[in-house]
C-alpha cells in the first residue's frame, strides 16, 4: 500500500506545477488587459477599422452628360471638328463606352475610358479625351475616317 500512495503523490505533484503555470499565464494576461484598458480607454480606441469604400466602377448620368459636353468643347475649340466630324466622334464614344470615363473593356483587354484606348490609365475624362483625339488625328486624320474603320472592324 505504501508504494501505491507514493505513486499517487508523485502524479499529483507533477500535475500541480501545470496548474500553477496556467494560473500564472491567466494572471499575466488579465494584468496586461487591465493595463491596456487603463492606458488606452475604449473611447480612445474608437471604432474598428473599416475597409476603404470601393471606388465607383461606372459613371453617373450627370458625369456622362458632362463628359459629352467636354468632348464636344474640345473637339470644336481644340481641333475644329464640328458638325459632321462631331457626329462621327459622338458615334465612336457612344459605341465604345457611352461616355463613361470609368468603363472597362468587357473582352478583357486593357482598353479603358471614354475612347477605350489601350493601356489608358487616367481616370480623368479630360486626359482621356485629349489622348483619344491625339490618337485619332495621328492615325486617321479625321474622326469620320476613324468611324468608317470602326464600322468595318468594330475597333479603331
Amino acid at each position: 500500500m505504501g508504494r501505491v500512495n507514493r505513486v499517487r503523490q508523485e502524479k499529483t505533484k507533477k500535475k500541480a506545477p501545470k496548474k500553477s503555470k496556467l494560473i500564472r499565464k491567466r494572471v499575466v494576461a488579465m494584468a496586461l488587459l487591465a493595463i491596456t484598458l487603463i492606458l488606452y480607454p475604449i473611447q480612445k480606441l474608437g471604432t474598428p477599422i473599416k475597409s476603404p469604400t470601393p471606388e465607383p466602377t461606372k459613371a453617373t448620368m450627370e458625369q456622362k452628360k458632362a463628359n459629352k459636353a467636354l468632348a464636344k468643347k474640345i473637339a470644336w475649340a481644340g481641333y475644329g471638328w464640328k458638325d459632321k466630324e462631331w457626329i462621327c466622334l459622338d458615334r465612336i464614344f457612344y459605341k465604345e463606352a457611352k461616355y463613361d470615363h470609368l468603363a472597362k473593356n468587357k473582352s478583357g483587354s486593357t482598353a479603358f475610358g471614354i475612347g477605350q484606348r489601350l493601356k489608358e490609365t487616367s481616370k480623368d475624362p479630360m486626359v482621356q479625351l485629349l489622348n483619344t483625339y491625339k490618337y485619332i488625328q495621328h492615325r486617321y486624320k479625321t474622326p469620320c475616317s476613324a468611324w468608317r474603320f470602326h464600322a468595318r472592324h468594330n475597333y479603331y
